[in-house]
């Protein structure tokens, strides 16, 4: 090129190197390595700065320089072809190769955006509220506390219905004590309380009144001599039961509406919490979880003093829990899973208050020694039991019946009812 000729120009390009801003530049080496890399750097004149002005120094170039140096630069062959002449005669160069044809990217691009369109976003507190499914109803309570859950843990929902349901079990631990207290202290007066049971029920028969009143003044002293009172056997009952049926319901309507963020659980074998159990395994499950619960919560029963119980129990064992599988395998997975989860707490529960250590500590009177068979009885004595019970009724039926008959006939109008 000219320019590279002209020794103005070289010498405004040497004088221009010697000054930089960098401070860890070698301004004192005459020749670097970036002045001799490329002759189109050269071709351009820096800037100069010191004795030397950029007038000068623009001005011993001519114009016809920067010309020919700019089309220089613009007619730079590309780097294939340059590599192409470069290879050996009868060498070509290979072509692109392309990995995903523009369909296949396209199409997989649109898979994504469906995908990511498909997810819910997660949960944020009010979500439910504006769903309609807060409330101060037991159900609505329980929804809130799942919401509460899973947005402060941010655990998936499989998880939050395990954790949840383990929270409603914990927070009933007090009222299961008092019940425990309360079965625990009956026992010491189980024969008389037994005595006056069946002394009312002769005297509701005969229609006696100051009777029934009675003996009803004496359950109430009875009950004071161990330090109780006859409400105290309803606390179980009143709080359990309304918790119990918060949790049925109020899962049952997430699943139902359905709560979006449900339909992802966070396990891969049960994706859906709202729809029913693609294992199938859910339900054998429930009825084997209820099989042993049962048989846990029953252990210590009396049978001798409470022989109805006993076999109204072994019945929901069998065929109870296989006929109540059934049912579960037309519900959503998400409830059945914290059904499951409540019975193995419960019998964990009932496992855990029969170490002596634990009844003490929460002041639960050690279990009486009973002269016995304890626990649950066979099936075959609970199959004779119900035999015998229908039996009996429908001989009382039949009796009853021909009473009012006779009754009709001796007096000629409708027969009484008994009290």
């Amino acid at each position: 090129m000219q320019l590279r000729n002209l020794p103005c120009a070289n010498a405004s390009l040497s004088t221009s190197r010697a000054f930089s801003i960098w401070p860890f530049s070698k301004s004192s080496s005459p020749h670097s390595p970036a002045s001799e890399a490329s002759p189109l750097i050269q071709s351009f004149p820096e800037p100069t700065t010191g004795t030397q002005s950029v007038g000068s120094a623009t001005s011993a170039v001519p114009e016809s320089s920067y010309t020919s140096t700019l089309e220089e630069a613009t007619s730079i062959e590309p780097v294939s072809s340059q590599l192409s002449s470069s290879l050996p005669e009868g060498v070509e160069l290979a072509p692109a190769v392309n990995l995903l044809t523009p369909d296949v990217v396209d199409a997989t691009i649109n898979v994504a955006n469906v995908a990511s369109s498909l997810v819910p976003p997660a949960l944020q507190l009010g979500d439910l509220a504006s769903l309609g499914l807060i409330s101060y109803t037991p159900a609505g309570l329980v929804r809130w506390s799942f919401e509460l859950i899973n947005v402060g843990t941010g655990l998936s929902w499989f998880w939050t219905i395990i954790l949840g349901t383990l929270f409603w079990r914990l927070a009933l631990l007090p009222v299961v004590v008092k019940t425990l207290q309360f079965s625990s202290r009956m026992h010491l007066i189980q024969p008389q309380t037994q005595a006056i049971m069946q002394q009312t029920m002769q005297a509701r028969q005969k229609g006696d009144m100051l009777a029934m009143q009675k003996l009803q003044k004496d359950q109430v002293e009875l009950y004071k001599t161990v330090g109780l009172s006859p409400l105290q056997g309803l606390v179980g009952p009143v709080f359990q039961l309304p918790v119990a049926l918060g949790m049925f319901i109020g899962l049952k309507k997430m699943c139902e509406l359905p709560v979006p963020q449900l339909t992802v659980s966070g396990v891969d074998w049960l994706p859906d919490l709202t729809a029913v159990d693609p294992t199938g395994i859910m339900a054998p499950a429930f009825a084997v979880t209820l099989f042993w619960q049962m048989t846990v919560s029953a252990r210590d029963m009396n049978v001798q003093a409470q022989p109805g119980m006993a076999h109204v129990m072994n019945l929901m064992r069998f065929p109870g829990a296989p006929l109540f599988s059934l049912f579960m395998t037309t519900l959503p997975s998400g409830l059945v899973l914290s059904v499951i989860v409540a019975a193995i707490a419960t019998g964990l529960q009932s496992l855990l208050f029969r170490i002596p250590a634990v009844r003490t500590y929460f002041g639960i009177l050690p279990m009486p020694q009973v002269q016995g068979r304890q626990g649950l009885p066979s099936f075959k004595e609970t199959f004779a039991y119900a035999k015998d019970w229908w039996k009996k009724r429908w001989t009382e039926a039949k009796e009853d019946a021909n009473r009012r008959a006779e009754q009709q006939k001796l007096k000629g109008g409708p027969p009484r009812r008994r009290l």
